[in-house]
């Protein structure tokens, strides 16, 4: 089991609806704080279930971790695939390191991967080879 914590990280508390309490995708939490969640030990079951890549693989370098890179992955509801959530207000994240590595490193494990911008969705393949 992984040893790290969420801490002041809250990008997915703006990402995600919380169905429990009626808070809508896009929208921050109330309960969001500049330290992190303020009901982090009562928090919602949708939030409890909730795990980006960054806290479930200890690998995943610190430059990674969503609110320094503005990207959220996490496997789509089957975890056939991923979804690269991208931070609206830094619609650029993948277009360079290290956004643009991970996507790649994604690319090469997952097909397809599916990236979300605020209203923007996308599906991308990694290439196919030329034989």
């Amino acid at each position: 089991m992984t040893t790290r914590v969420c801490g002041p990280c809250t990008i997915c508390c703006q990402f995600f609806a919380v169905p429990e309490t009626g808070k809508p995708t896009g929208e921050w939490c109330v309960h969001c704080s500049a330290s992190g969640c303020g009901v982090h030990e009562t928090r919602p079951q949708s939030c409890r279930n909730f795990a980006c890549f960054w806290l479930m693989d200890e690998t995943f370098p610190e430059d990674l971790r969503p609110d320094r890179c503005g990207i959220v992955v996490s496997f789509n509801e089957n975890h056939d695939s991923v979804v690269v959530h991208i931070d609206p207000e830094r619609p650029d994240a993948l277009a360079e390191s290290p956004g643009s590595d991970l996507l790649e490193a994604l690319l090469g494990t997952f097909d397809p991967v599916f990236v979300v911008c605020g209203q923007d969705r996308m599906m991308i393949r990694p290439p196919r080879a030329v034989g």
